[in-house]
């Protein structure tokens, strides 16, 4: 029966121990948008914004940053940065598309929050999906450089022919 009272209060103790002082409390991020989709064509250049936002108490150390896949295409505007309480921040994302490929291409953009007075260094994040549809660039009739071309051969054909009507 001593037995029994003394093997209920060591594992009385343990599940304190493990409970109450092995607890690790997160800190909090939000996003807005949740979601990029983009339409962009070969050779342009577009813009968008997410908004970060720190819904604690406390000052907090943020990081943004995507798949190393992408980094020639997407370029992120101020990746690191310190919000205090309950503060928000809209971080402006840079895409230009790289490659003569069309279609769908799928990324990430992560957005990472750390409590730089925590000795565990312990943060969280939200990945933030991005499809990219790639579309062929039209080129416009007035920039076509054929279309230029023959453009400027007409008129020097128009300035000869009339110079020469001139002298004879």
């Amino acid at each position: 029966m001593k037995f029994k009272i003394a093997e209920i209060g060591i594992l009385s103790i343990l599940c304190y121990i493990f409970i109450f002082t092995l607890c690790v409390s997160a800190i909090g991020i939000g996003v807005n948008p949740a979601k990029l989709e983009l339409e962009i064509k070969n050779g342009e250049s577009i813009q968008k914004n997410i908004t970060i936002s720190n819904p604690d108490n406390i000052d907090l150390v943020f990081h943004v940053y995507t798949d190393d896949e992408f980094n020639d295409w997407i370029t992120i505007a101020d990746p690191n940065f310190s919000l205090g309480p309950y503060q928000e921040k809209d971080v402006y994302i840079h895409f230009t598309p790289l490659t003569e490929k069309v279609g769908t291409f799928n990324t990430t953009i992560y957005a990472v929050a750390l409590n730089p007075n925590s000795n565990l260094k312990l943060g969280s994040g939200v990945k933030i999906p991005v499809n990219i549809n790639l579309e062929k660039a039209t080129t416009s009739f007035y920039t076509n450089p054929v279309i230029i071309v023959l453009i400027l051969i007409a008129l020097v054909l128009i300035y000869l022919s009339m110079r020469y009507r001139r002298n004879s």
